[in-house]
């Protein structure tokens, strides 16, 4: 993450609880509601279709990649998001997490037609 000229190194690690989660949208300068709105058990799916290859080309663009998760049982941790700038709807924040690391997620409208996905660097 570029702040100004000096790099800051963002952490995925050490996530154990809903703050730790806070915590680290954070570093990408993301607001959230202090709760989460779900925090859900969700499978990789062993052979990926169209839309989760599509999802997965999201995650290797900020430096993770789902396929070394084929199969396995993540935790997604979802928050709304209260500062998101130019976009009027509901915006939400997916972190997934494995054995205490982010491996993925995204920003995403809570819309789904017309809506958007990106991933945790603020556009």
């Amino acid at each position: 993450v570029q702040v100004g000229t000096e790099s800051v190194s963002v952490r995925y690690d050490k996530i154990r609880t809903e703050q730790d989660v806070v915590n680290f949208l954070a570093q990408f300068g993301w607001q959230v509601d202090g709760k989460a709105i779900e925090v859900k058990d969700v499978s990789v799916p062993a052979e990926f279709d169209k839309i989760y290859a599509g999802y997965n080309q999201v995650q290797v663009a900020q430096g993770l990649d789902l396929s070394r998760y084929k199969g396995k049982t993540l935790t997604r941790y979802t928050f709304k998001v209260t500062n998101f700038e130019g976009y009027e709807g509901e915006v939400l924040a997916n972190v997934l997490v494995w054995r205490k690391k982010v491996v993925g997620g995204d920003i995403c409208s809570a819309e789904i037609t017309g809506g958007f996905v990106q991933g945790f660097e603020k556009k």
